[in-house]
Order: C-alpha cells, then sequence, then structure tokens
C-alpha cells in the first residue's frame, strides 16, 4: 500500500490513526501531532460481495499495519442513529434502555460518547462483531460518533452568537444540523440528503419547531458543499443569513483535500 515518503510506520507511535466507518465505506488518515507536514488520508468503498463486518475485515488484514502501536486510534461511527441524554438522567448500566427507547428495531453494541457542553452524552450504536473486531486488532481504540465531533467544532465556531444559530454539514449523503441558542444545545438531527427539496423541507421544519427568525437567525454550511448546490440556492430564498464555515486545520492541506475531506476528520485536525 502507498503511503507518503515521510511516513515511516517503523516509528508508529509518532503518529496518530484515525479510522472512519461510514454506512458504505471505509476511510483512514494517518497524521502526525507534531509535524503538520505528515498527513495521509485514503478512503475505499466497501465490496458488494462480502458483509459489513468481512469487508472491515478484509481491509484491515490486507493493509497490514493497523494494529501497530500508534500514539492515538480513534474510530468514528457514521450514522443516523443516536440520541442524547442528559448528564442527570445518565445511568452506564441503562444506556440500552435508553438507546431503545428512540430506535426499536436497530441491534448492535452501544456505546456512549464522551460528554458534550451543557453536560449531554451521545449513545449510538456499532455492529458488535465490528466492534469487537476492531477492539481486538486495533492498538487500544476509542469510539466515537460523528455527531459529537461535529457538535464539539460549531460549538467552538458558535464565538459569541446571542441568538439562534444552525449548522448544516453535508456527508455521506445525509445531512447533519445541529442547531444553538446563545451557548445553549437546542437539537442535533441526521437526514438523508439526496434530494434538494427534500433536505430543504428537513432544514426548514428544523428551523420551523425551533422558532428560529428566517431573517436575523444565521445558518453556518459545511461538508461537501460542492454536491448540494441546488440545495443551497434554495436555502438561500428562505434565510437570508447563510454562511460557509471555514476550517483551519493544523496540517498542511491541498484545497482539494480541504474541500473533500469530511468535516469530523478536519475537526480533529484543528485541534
Amino acid at each position: 500500500m502507498f503511503l507518503p515518503e515521510n511516513i515511516d510506520l517503523a516509528y508508529s507511535e509518532r503518529y496518530n490513526l484515525s479510522i472512519r466507518l461510514s454506512p458504505n465505506g471505509f476511510s483512514f488518515c494517518i497524521y502526525c501531532p507534531g509535524d503538520p507536514s505528515i498527513f495521509h488520508f485514503q478512503e475505499t468503498g466497501l465490496s458488494g460481495k462480502l458483509s459489513y463486518i468481512d469487508n472491515i475485515k478484509k481491509l484491515i488484514f490486507d493493509l497490514g499495519f493497523f494494529s501497530q502501536t500508534f500514539n492515538q486510534v480513534t474510530v468514528t461511527v457514521v450514522s443516523p442513529f443516536y440520541t442524547l441524554v442528559p448528564e442527570a438522567y445518565f445511568e452506564k448500566k441503562r444506556i440500552e434502555e435508553l438507546f431503545r427507547f428512540n430506535f426499536h428495531e436497530t441491534n448492535g453494541v452501544i456505546l456512549t460518547d464522551s460528554p458534550l457542553e451543557n453536560d449531554l452524552r451521545t449513545l449510538f450504536n456499532v455492529d458488535e462483531e465490528v466492534h469487537s473486531f476492531l477492539s481486538r486488532n486495533l492498538w487500544n481504540p476509542t469510539f466515537h460518533h460523528h455527531s459529537s465531533i461535529l457538535t464539539r467544532l460549531f460549538i467552538s465556531h458558535r464565538g459569541d452568537e446571542t441568538g439562534k444559530c444552525c449548522f448544516a454539514d453535508f456527508h455521506d449523503k445525509y445531512v447533519t444540523i445541529v442547531c444553538f441558542s446563545g451557548n445553549r444545545l437546542l437539537s442535533t438531527n441526521t437526514f438523508l440528503a439526496t434530494d434538494p427539496h427534500d433536505t430543504t423541507y428537513f432544514i426548514a421544519s428544523v428551523w420551523e419547531k425551533l422558532t428560529f427568525d428566517q431573517s436575523t437567525d444565521r445558518l453556518f454550511l459545511s461538508g461537501d458543499i460542492d454536491s448540494q448546490r441546488a440545495t443551497i440556492d434554495l436555502l438561500k430564498k428562505l434565510i437570508r443569513w447563510v454562511e460557509q464555515m471555514e476550517l483551519s486545520p493544523k496540517v498542511i492541506l491541498t484545497e482539494e483535500q480541504k474541500r473533500m475531506l469530511p468535516t469530523d476528520i478536519l475537526a480533529a485536525l484543528c485541534v
């Protein structure tokens, strides 16, 4: 497998490894926290001839280096199946019950991400075989949900907003919508974003339910903007203040990488 010449896995403990599991794909990036010139991203589609877990196993074994001792290993799970639980109501022994309250038909192991602002936890599920396999074959991995990473990023970019603001990130044929009123998180949802009219309707419905003001409150866009031009044109007819969010990763990226990399990956590179 090709890696840049400046990545020497004989010294894997220098690098961070980040794996991203999306509904129809697998990707990873390797970067060095102390050297902004070192970064590699690779994305792979999944074979329709294999099950999801068999695809993951084949990729891990074929590439061969994932079990090495990296400085940090993270696994980001991208899915619409997650729910927020206030810290006051959170009990570790009840996470399955809390998750199943919203998602009755989903299977897998239920995980909890680290607390968000306002003492909220994100509960999400991962295929049990996938979780078990990666836990055994990666060096001390931590599992995160893409919505938690995005929410933390949007909290940092909310700045001194005193009114309401909404962030919409386009990724993996989905849109993740995170809304705030001042410093209070109002909601986070992930919807399919394959049709411009449906996507516009989802975002407009969130605004209506949360009583946003179409002329004064702000909508920030990020992610796969190029594929959503029709949606954005519709949104600009409904909402006065629509802006594209600018990120400043601490690694050296090409303009194409800045445009094409998922926002949750860019968020990790901004820390």
